[in-house]
């Protein structure tokens, strides 16, 4: 662990099955504090169980999850969460704003109104996801990576300082991925630990400060230049992988 940082997600063990099928074996792994993590593996591999494991939407078999030294149950308002954009009904008469100010829900009781204080929380999100003057806008009217930051605004509001997030990057162009990614880097810089499913192993270097390289199993964790070797991803992904020396070269990437 790096000088005067922290875990703030533990993982000891952890084997999730879908009826009889294993998704997930045995997986341990500690995530750092201020750390922008990408998860990366071929399609099926259980990088979306591992996210979803993480945030208690499925049970597992065996193993346990803890958020910053807690039972991940006891602290489920500590994790934020950003789905895979194809999950979510964008027909829905719902404005930018209103979704900003669901993350405000944990902490807002059933018997009060937001108050000025989650407004407040909410247009600072919207802010720093730069789509504030698009708040009064149905959230079916906008392109697929201003709704990716809409739904990064909602989970921001929330004010944990854990942020997952499913395949952010997915189906949207390269402008829209850089200003996503400025986004991700904003919220590292601001203290916030954010792990992140991740398909496109061309950019995962340039991307992320460590990987999480994973196929039902835990294959490697660590910086970049660690986990982009050609033996583990030509294991992960069956030798099926055109191996790009941008990906794996000299001088690319973190270090």
């Amino acid at each position: 662990m790096s000088p005067g940082k922290r875990f703030v997600i533990e993982v000891d063990h952890l084997t999730v099955s879908y009826q009889a099928r294993p998704a997930l074996l045995d997986v341990s792994i500690r995530i750092e504090e201020q750390q922008l993590v990408g998860v990366i593996g071929p399609n099926g591999a259980g990088k979306s169980t591992f996210i979803k494991a993480v945030l208690g939407f499925v049970k597992a078999d065996i193993g346990t999850v803890r958020i910053n030294g807690r039972d991940a149950r006891a602290a489920k308002g500590e994790v934020a969460y950003v789905p895979q954009r194809s999950s979510v009904d964008w027909d829905f008469p719902i404005t930018v704003e209103e979704v900003a100010m669901m993350g405000r829900y944990q902490q807002i009781p059933w018997y009060r109104s937001p108050t000025s204080d989650d407004r407040r929380a909410a247009r600072e999100a919207l802010a720093m996801v730069r789509m504030e003057e698009f708040a009064r806008r149905q959230i079916g009217e906008l392109s697929g990576g201003q709704q990716q930051r809409v739904f990064m605004a909602r989970a921001l509001a929330q004010g944990s300082d854990i942020l997952l997030l499913d395949e952010p990057f997915a189906g949207v162009d390269a402008a829209t991925e850089r200003a996503i990614l400025d986004v991700l880097e904003r919220a590292k810089q601001a203290g916030k630990t954010l792990v992140v499913v991740h398909h496109d192993l061309s950019t995962a270097a340039e991307y992320f400060d460590k990987l999480i390289l994973i196929k039902q199993r835990l294959y490697a964790y660590g910086p970049p230049r660690a986990v982009l070797r050609e033996d583990l991803l030509s294991k992960v992904y069956e030798g099926r992988l055109r191996i790009f020396s941008s990906v794996i070269g000299e001088g690319n990437g973190r270090p």
